[in-house]
């Protein structure tokens, strides 16, 4: 299934917010485009933008609030499969299940989470 053009276009200015750290800015605009969102993805795009609050929670140092959003988040995305709503949907959760797990364990790697940052890769 294509993605409709009002959507890519959401897809696109969330990427380049959420992949330049602006994770806030990110959540906005995928919230801001949920009109543009058919009824079978809304799930998945809430879950997005869950994910996106947890990341904006975890560079405040908020790790247990990002780890909650990154709960309810990847809950809602799992369903989907690895390409979705115009998105790379399994390298985004695979990230977010090592973040999580690391939240978890107590061993998350600030330094590296700046160096290596998650990304929202729209496809081609």
């Amino acid at each position: 299934m294509s993605t409709p053009p009002a959507l890519r276009a959401v897809i696109i200015a969330a990427a380049r917010q959420f992949n330049t750290g602006r994770y806030f800015e990110a959540h906005e605009v995928l919230e801001d485009g949920l009109d543009t969102v058919p009824d079978p993805l809304w799930d998945l795009f809430l879950g997005l933008i869950q994910i996106a609050v947890g990341y904006h929670k975890l560079t405040q140092q908020l790790c247990s609030g990002a780890a909650h959003m990154f709960e309810i988040g990847l809950q809602k995305v799992e369903r989907f499969p690895a390409e979705a709503g115009g998105v790379n949907l399994e390298g985004l959760r695979q990230r977010v299940r090592g973040d999580l797990a690391a939240l978890r364990a107590g061993r998350f790697d600030a330094a590296a989470f700046v160096r290596r940052p998650p990304r929202l890769q729209p496809l081609v």
